[in-house]
């Protein structure tokens, strides 16, 4: 594990620098598969199913899923003590909830790629250009600047995109491109502040895995809400999609992003993840629903770039002795900071995630 002496394996050799970087590799790429493949399966889905009703499965199992294993493993009591920040609780509860359902809404109206090339990289944007202004001591290079105004002028053409007709959906009613973009941006601007309060809780000591096992419950409750408020809800061809969803869009993405981290550099995982729009585009080749767009794959292909860009950047600046954990930085995407042992985020965009 990074970080370790003696970079031990458990046939007694020692585990190389490269050994380490292909045990993280996979896992990593994984992760970006995973959460482009829920995007698009999500999408498919929401034709035929609603978006609540689908949440409301889907978070009802995760959260059972996550409690159960929490109490399993530490009791109830541990639960006890992230209650104690009942603030950063309940904002945590809020973010996560905006950020998971305006993620499925966006789904219902845009091409899968956009919705996730616009989570992947507007927060982290906006993070970059609005840091010093919320941080004292956060710094943003000029070659960041560049690139963050760079995202956004891409990102602002896929917006146009989708509103022209030249997105992998092709002609939508301009209500419809409006919804989505305003459900994108939430997701966006939800991921970033989920990092935030994550960051929060552990700095007073919570384990992810415990904030984990509580921060689902608002979540799951708007969205059985929701189901109770549609004419005719079916909740039976729901379960499937839901248990789906559940699997591969926080599941197995808290996973197997929690293996990659621990063995690779943040700037690997960083690049890696990034590349899960690309992804997602090809695996919308296979949705009856969209076409091909070439204007899509260039905008998205130009995003990945910018974002790799940003990662090399500050992966190359030196770290100032006394600068504290930074926020995601422009074409950034983290996991936790310095997890070790500790269950990962599933923030999108570093998630989500």
């Amino acid at each position: 594990m990074r970080g370790s002496g003696g970079n031990a394996v458990s046939d007694g050799t020692v585990a190389t620098p490269v050994t380490h970087l292909r045990r993280g590799v996979t896992p990593l790429l994984a992760y970006a598969v995973l959460t482009a493949a829920m995007d698009v399966y999500a999408g498919n889905r929401f034709d035929v199913v609603s978006p609540a009703s689908i949440a409301a499965v889907s978070f009802t199992l995760t959260m059972v899923f996550f409690t159960g294993t929490e109490v399993r493993r530490r009791g109830l009591s541990q639960l006890g003590v992230v209650t104690r920040h009942r603030r950063d609780l309940v904002a945590i509860n809020i973010t996560t909830a905006l950020t998971w359902l305006s993620t499925f809404y966006a789904l219902e109206y845009l091409e899968p790629a956009i919705v996730n090339v616009i989570g992947l990289a507007l927060g982290p944007m906006v993070m970059t250009l609005a840091g010093p202004l919320l941080r004292r001591h956060s710094t943003v290079m000029a070659t960041e600047i560049v690139v963050s105004v760079a995202i956004g002028v891409l990102l602002t053409a896929l917006v146009w995109g989708a509103f022209s007709g030249r997105s992998g959906l092709g002609d939508l009613p301009p209500r419809d491109a409006a919804l989505g973009l305003v459900f994108t941006l939430i997701c966006a601007a939800g991921s970033a502040v989920n990092i935030i309060y994550m960051k929060r809780l552990d700095d007073v000591g919570c384990d992810p895995g415990t904030v984990l096992a509580v921060r689902f419950v608002l979540m799951s409750v708007v969205a059985w809400i929701l189901v109770a408020l549609e004419d005719d809800p079916d909740l039976t061809a729901a379960l499937l999609p839901g248990a789906v969803v559940a699997v591969i869009g926080v599941g197995l993405p808290i996973y197997v992003l929690q293996i990659g981290i621990r063995y690779t550099e943040p700037i690997t995982t960083s690049l890696l993840v990034s590349l899960s729009p690309l992804f997602a585009i090809a695996m919308q080749l296979a949705d009856g629903r969209l076409r091909f767009s070439l204007f899509t794959l260039g905008c998205v292909l130009g995003v990945v770039v910018l974002v790799a860009v940003g990662v090399v950047v500050r992966g190359r600046k030196p770290e100032e002795p006394a600068a504290v954990a930074a926020e995601p930085t422009a074409g950034m995407v983290t996991g936790p900071p310095e997890p070790h042992d500790r269950p990962a985020s599933d923030e999108r965009g570093g998630s989500r995630p």
